[in-house]
């Protein structure tokens, strides 16, 4: 009887995540492929719906890994409930969880969009952990057999490509189609990239920034740009730098950036000019070891004052590694280098957090500038956040 009890808990495990119940991976490649041969021949679609938590690194790092958990299982039971009777949730690891929809019809897409929306629906109401209660929404991506692939295969490519141009887009539904970069295309670009940066393909465009008063020029902002010779034409940041970001690239591209701002400053000098020059830093530069004393390396290489640059990093960056970035951060400041949150309020702003942060200079996003000065809702709002800055110390962009 013991024996018996205990085969039957190993065959359990083998087809369910201990921590939330549900199905785990191997269960999905059994069942994926079970209901690709049903629907082929019954002329009906499957479709795969790819859920991915946002900030469930950021629950992790400030509360522990306890309360993370916690958070899972609660979200498992949501999409359970959220789900129709005979669909199948899956933890496939982490903080992803997939949806088989079965038997939906032969035009499925709508039928497919509605369950995704349902689940995005259900992560909206706040989840209580213990003596805390936290918002936390998902980037869904669907794709659908045969519209969007014809394998079981595909169908997880494609619903994971789905996934992360959700995710891009700030969350929500997004359903695979023409628009949706796969996996194989965004290895190629990346290849194209590297390459790129080789054969000197980037540019500099550098933004003014202006001193209200007087409009006059006391900064820029150096953007990289990309002319691809097989686009005939320069490639949009946005399509390049996710990519970028994914496939590490992005490190490459940020030496290439710091290298040639210092030129820039450089030579910018030697005719009586010295602007402050901004510019993105990565999160994934940030990771690396002594980052603080390569980039100083850098900039005295080329006889600059660290204090001319303005590192820049994204809100949504700083909120989502705060624990790892905020000691990077300080040692980057004590080199002498200023420091900028770009588009500060786009992202899940943290009002104590940020008087931590060793910044001088906030990049307010330009959806607050909305309706400014004829609303008086947006200008209060916008008056709040100068008060807000000028009481941390900070200049606004």
């Amino acid at each position: 009887m013991v024996r018996t009890h205990a085969r039957g808990e190993m065959a359990y495990l083998a087809y369910h995540d201990p921590l939330t119940g549900l199905a785990n991976r191997a269960a999905l490649e059994d069942a994926l492929v079970g209901a690709v041969v049903d629907a082929r021949a019954a002329g009906t679609s499957v479709a795969l719906a790819f859920a991915d938590l946002n900030e469930f690194k950021r629950v992790n790092d400030s509360l522990g890994h306890d309360v993370g958990d916690e958070l899972l299982c609660q979200v498992a039971e949501r999409l359970v409930r959220a789900v129709r009777p005979g669909d199948l949730v899956v933890r496939q690891g982490g903080d992803e969880f997939l949806v088989l929809i079965r038997d939906l019809p032969a035009a499925g897409r709508e039928a497919a969009e509605a369950v995704g929306q349902r689940i995005a629906d259900a992560m909206h109401a706040p989840f209580s952990l213990g003596a805390a209660e936290l918002l936390v929404d998902a980037a869904i991506g669907i794709s659908l057999f045969p519209d969007d692939a014809e394998t079981p295969d595909a169908l997880r490519k494609h619903a994971d490509a789905a996934m992360y141009e959700a995710k891009g887009a700030g969350g929500g539904v997004n359903v695979y189609g023409d628009g949706t970069v796969d996996p194989l295309a965004r290895l190629e670009l990346a290849a194209r990239l590297r390459r790129g940066i080789e054969r000197g393909e980037l540019e500099l465009h550098h933004q003014p920034i202006l001193r209200l008063a007087d409009r006059g020029v006391i900064g820029v902002e150096s953007l990289v740009r990309w002319r691809d010779p097989t686009r005939q034409g320069l490639v949009p940041p946005g399509d390049f730098i996710p990519v970028a970001e994914r496939t590490g690239v992005i490190e490459a591209l940020g030496d290439w950036v710091l290298t040639e701002v210092c030129a820039q400053a450089r030579s910018w000098a030697e005719i009586g000019l010295y602007p402050n020059v901004g510019f993105n830093v990565s999160p994934r530069q940030l990771r690396r070891p002594d980052v603080a004393r390569r980039f100083a390396d850098v900039v005295n290489a080329h006889g600059i004052e660290p204090g001319r640059f303005v590192l820049e990093i994204t809100e949504s960056a700083w909120s989502l590694e705060a624990s790892r970035l905020l000691p990077v951060l300080g040692e980057l400041r004590a080199a002498g280098f200023a420091l900028a949150i770009d588009d500060f309020g786009a992202g899940y702003s943290s009002l104590w957090r940020l008087r931590e942060l060793p910044v001088q200079i906030i990049k307010v996003d330009r959806a607050f500038l909305a309706g400014v000065p004829d609303d008086p809702q947006a200008t209060a709002v916008y008056s709040a956040i100068l008060q807000l800055a000028d009481a941390c110390g900070c200049d606004v962009v």
